[in-house]
């Protein structure tokens, strides 16, 4: 059997084994985060790339809840998806991923908006019916739109979004989408849609029981000096 003396030199022993492995670990750790230093949003310090983020998203974003009686018809969040937005998103996920130029250059081509007469609107949906949580369907009972001054619309087209471009942009909006369903709506981009005043937009999903309007900011905001 060990001596007290044996046991104690054996401890002692596993304390520093474990040590050194845990610096290993952390000098590892620190070598990786100085190679790859934007890996997770919202986590470390704030870079100003970040906090520009966060500002264009509070900036472009609106809510609608929708009720009857007392019961939820819909709710939907909604974000303009600005250039300045999407050129962010495309800029970190390249960097947290390391991508070469050649790498860069496709996801760019995939994700940023190089038409400029469009608009892009990522929408989160809910209804209590789920075989009803269906804007990219031809059928749909529901129809998303953009009221213009003079009362008329321009309807969306309704895209499904894909599982690589709903991750690239659901790392910074944080949104819960346990109920909800994502979609992408595209509109014709029109002067006449935009408010002069405030350079906001209406958009209205409507629908059998009920509909909802959610303004949003197309303009980007203006850093104070």
């Amino acid at each position: 059997m060990a001596t007290e003396t044996e046991k104690m030199y054996r401890g002692f022993g596993f304390r520093v084994f474990f040590m050194v492995i845990l610096y290993s670990l952390l000098l590892l750790f620190t070598g990786c985060k100085s190679m790859n230093p934007l890996p997770i949003f919202g986590v470390g310090g704030a870079t100003p790339e970040e906090a520009r983020m966060r500002k264009l998203l509070k900036w472009h974003s609106g809510r609608v809840e929708v009720y009857r009686e007392f019961r939820t018809v819909f709710t939907a969040r909604a974000v303009y998806l600005s250039d300045e937005i999407s050129r962010i998103a495309v800029n970190w996920e390249a960097r947290s991923k390391l991508m070469n130029p050649e790498e860069r250059m496709a996801l760019e081509k995939r994700f940023l908006n190089n038409d400029e007469a469009l608009i892009r609107i990522l929408v989160g949906f809910y209804t209590p019916e789920e075989e009803l949580n269906d804007l990219s369907e031809d059928n749909s009972v529901w129809i998303p739109y953009l009221k213009m001054k003079d009362g008329t619309i321009k309807q969306a087209s309704c895209l499904g979004v894909g599982e690589e471009e709903a991750k690239l942009y659901m790392r910074f909006l944080k949104w819960d989408l346990s109920w909800s369903k994502l979609y992408m709506l595209c509109f014709p981009y029109d002067p006449d849609m935009k408010d002069p005043d405030n350079g906001f937009i209406s958009m209205v999903i409507s629908g059998p029981s009920g509909q909802g309007e959610i303004r949003l900011q197309i303009t980007p905001p203006v850093d104070k000096p």
